[in-house]
């Protein structure tokens, strides 16, 4: 029994020492090339659940574009598009995978470069990508890598 306790101990110390030793370090991994395909697989979750999202913010950027107000059904349907694509960027795992990159690499404008390249390759227009980027909640999801959440006292 002694034996079985003292090997059960060795190994896990050695397993554990072996985990420390193979963790990357960021200044060798953070090369575009290392970044680039997870960004673009992170990227593609986003655009494949939030795809009506964007669908609906391009129609309603190219009726601003054309110098138009969108109708009471268009505001409707983009207010729904807004809370859909809050909800991916909050919640989705795209944007969790992505904020791991940017935070292995402590880099928060992976996050946005991205969002503004899939935003622009979606037809949303320049008008449009900078009012969301001025959404608070859009803001949060950028801060948030940078600065670690706020401690709430109990009481």
């Amino acid at each position: 029994m002694k034996f079985f306790l003292r090997s059960l101990i060795l190994t896990s110390t050695a397993a554990l020492l072996s985990a420390c030793a193979s963790t990357p370090d960021p200044a060798v991994i953070c090369s575009s090339e290392w970044i680039a395909p997870r960004a673009e697989t992170a990227i593609n979750r986003i655009e494949k659940r939030a795809k009506s999202s964007f669908r609906t913010l391009s129609k309603a950027s190219k009726t601003w574009s054309a110098g138009k107000t969108p109708g009471p059904i268009q505001m409707y349907s983009l207010s729904r598009a807004l809370k859909s694509l809050e909800k991916e960027l909050t919640q989705g795992q795209g944007i969790k995978d992505l904020k791991m990159v940017a935070k292995t690499c402590n880099n928060p404008n992976i996050i946005k470069n991205s969002m503004r390249d899939l935003m622009r390759r979606q037809g949303v227009s320049d008008r449009l990508i900078q009012q969301i980027e001025d959404f608070p909640i859009y803001q949060n999801a950028i801060s948030s890598i940078t600065e670690p959440e706020p401690v709430t006292p109990s009481r």
